[in-house]
């Protein structure tokens, strides 16, 4: 008897931990749209700060070092923002738990942008200024393309609940 009862109480346990919280509309859009404003926040800031950096930048070694700050400081800002909307739970609208998942998604598919770029940093030859530059130019490049894509497809926002939320909260401005 003791056994089956340690069997329940630790299938209950596992069991809640994998639960997701359903909230209101306007509590999730708000709680989502807190996070994303610091992520974004914590973006501008990370490349104000590196666009400082580089223009005292003399050598291929601090401009990598500090092109690497910026893209994996913003990789670690971009998963804090996704654990925050991870966290958030489901909105309690038809569709939410896919709603939820587009944003996660997104913000992860931004996080490995990030990652990818700094690992192709590290690995642009430190010996000649024209290929590491060139190489610069395309790591960014891609890495824009790599957040674009990442955007969150908003067309999975077919609940008016929530495309009315996301308009009332101030957050969301």
């Amino acid at each position: 008897m003791r056994r089956l009862l340690t069997v329940a109480v630790t299938a209950a346990v596992l069991l809640a931990g994998c639960s997701r919280s359903s909230l209101s509309p306007d509590v999730w859009v708000a709680t989502v749209c807190d996070a994303l404003a610091s992520w974004r926040a914590t973006i501008t800031e990370l490349n104000q700060r590196a666009a400082t950096a580089m223009s005292r930048a003399t050598s291929i070694e601090e401009t990598r070092s500090n092109l690497l700050d910026l893209v994996t400081d913003a990789r670690d800002a971009t998963e804090a923002a996704r654990a925050s909307v991870e966290s958030a739970g489901v909105p309690d609208v038809s569709g939410g738990e896919s709603v939820a998942r587009a944003f996660e998604r997104s913000l992860a598919a931004t996080r490995d942008a990030y990652a990818a770029a700094a690992e192709n940093l590290r690995e642009l030859p430190g010996d000649d200024g024209k290929a590491f530059y060139d190489g610069v130019v395309d790591i960014m490049d891609r890495l824009r393309r790599r957040y674009e894509q990442a955007s969150a497809d908003l067309s999975v926002l077919d609940s008016p609940e929530l495309r009315a939320a996301f308009e009332r909260a101030p957050e969301c401005r």
